[in-house]
């Protein structure tokens, strides 16, 4: 099937916008930006390694800074290839303003008492299931899973939802970040930056 049809065409012509000459201010701006405009501005997609070949998915930021943070199961089949192989590569994608940001870095575990704070201010059913859920392992079946989170809603309707083990937060410390903002005639503007010791050096980069 040829879909050369739905290509879209960018008509932004406005120059990209770089604060401080800073990766991390930059990205501060930009999605301070997109909050406004994009439906949900903390998706990225987080790719990992597994055997040596990548795996993704979307996933949601939780908090920024001079890390990037996301909170996940460890026994999931991402958690296992964090542990394994920590590099990692978070990817933002905002179409509805023509810009995607790409992070490259290391990711580690954040502290316990961290993690547990963001997951007792969830939703309950949201901590029932990550209670329950085995994530990425196989189940019998969807109504199976179904019941067994209505009955420990239930079960926990006035108490407190045990802390799973599992349920840990990763930090990524970014080592390279790329700005991608679309322009006409794919004349898109890149700026990459990469962290040489302490410091950010920058470059552009063509389309």
């Amino acid at each position: 099937m040829k879909i050369g049809s739905t290509r879209k065409d960018y008509k932004l012509k406005k120059k990209i916008k770089i604060k401080n000459n800073n990766p991390i201010d930059t990205f501060d701006y930009w999605y301070k930006n997109a909050t406004k405009l994009v439906a949900e501005p903390n998706a990225f997609c987080l790719s990992t390694i597994k055997d040596k070949a990548p795996e993704s998915r979307m996933m949601l930021l939780k908090d920024y800074g001079d890390n990037f943070t996301f909170f996940t199961n460890i026994l999931s089949n991402k958690g296992i290839e964090l542990m394994e192989n920590m590099n990692c590569n978070m990817n933002f994608w905002w179409k509805e303003i023509h810009q995607q940001v790409r992070i490259s870095g290391i990711s580690k575990l954040i502290k316990t008492d961290i993690t547990k704070k963001y997951f007792y201010s969830r939703p309950k059913g949201s901590q029932i299931a990550a209670y329950l859920s085995n994530q990425s392992k196989r189940i019998a079946s969807y109504e199976t899973l179904i019941k067994k989170y209505k009955k420990i809603i239930k079960k926990y309707d006035n108490k407190k939802v045990p802390y799973p083990k599992s349920w840990v937060g990763f930090c990524v410390e970014p080592l390279k970040i790329e700005f991608w903002q679309g322009a006409e005639f794919r004349l898109h503007q890149r700026v990459e930056f990469i962290k040489e010791g302490n410091k950010w050096k920058k470059k552009l980069l063509a389309p």
